[in-house]
């Protein structure tokens, strides 16, 4: 009898697990549910999508370009001509923009306002900042917004640059990747990098 019993525990707990195992989204579902957000967002904004770097450097207020990384680029502002330099330069980073899966009023962001530290970095080392910020979860600009994606745009652009931002979570933030289930590609309508 004990053994009857213990199977049959053994099998409502596989059922158990087995089922709410089926409720998190596979890989393939993430990136289709990052994909359609990202194109109701073209759509909905009316950006147009170039297949190459415009060769003049200057993009239309709607225009974007999808980088190898599958960030999609549109530079408001090239900046003033000074590059950083790879593990050298510091920069600071204010942004704006809103998270695509968010539906409510509390996906929009900004760190413009004074009251909001700037983002510091060392170009090249963003990752640095990343893990260093990791400890402070819920209470970083860095945690929330820097990211791989947004560091590797500045191959284009230098000092005072502006750009726009469509950043997949793949190559997004750690809170892109890691805050839920549903990880979020984000779109930043402004950033503003500055060298210190």
């Amino acid at each position: 009898m004990k053994t009857k019993i213990c199977l049959l525990m053994m099998i409502v707990s596989a059922v158990f697990v087995s089922s709410c195992g089926s409720n998190v989204p596979t890989y393939e579902e993430l990136k289709r549910n990052e994909d359609r957000a990202i194109d109701r967002l073209i759509a909905k904004e009316g950006f147009e999508i170039l297949n190459d770097y415009p060769v003049n450097g200057v993009f239309g207020e709607k225009q974007f370009v999808e980088l190898d990384n599958g960030v999609l680029l549109n530079v408001v502002d090239s900046g003033n001509g000074n590059r950083p330099e790879l593990g050298k330069t510091t920069i600071l980073m204010r942004c704006s923009g809103k998270f695509l899966f968010e539906e409510d009023s509390v996906n929009s962001f900004t760190t413009f306002p004074n009251w909001h530290d700037p983002i510091e970095f060392i170009y090249g080392l963003a990752s640095v900042a990343i893990s260093q910020h990791s400890q402070s979860i819920g209470s970083s600009n860095t945690w929330y917004y820097l990211s791989p994606g947004v560091e590797s745009v500045l191959v284009y652009v230098g000092e005072n640059a502006i750009v726009k931002l469509i950043v997949p979570f793949e190559q997004g933030s750690s809170f892109q990747k890691y805050d839920s289930y549903n990880p979020s590609p984000l779109y930043f309508d402004k950033i503003k990098f500055t060298f210190y």
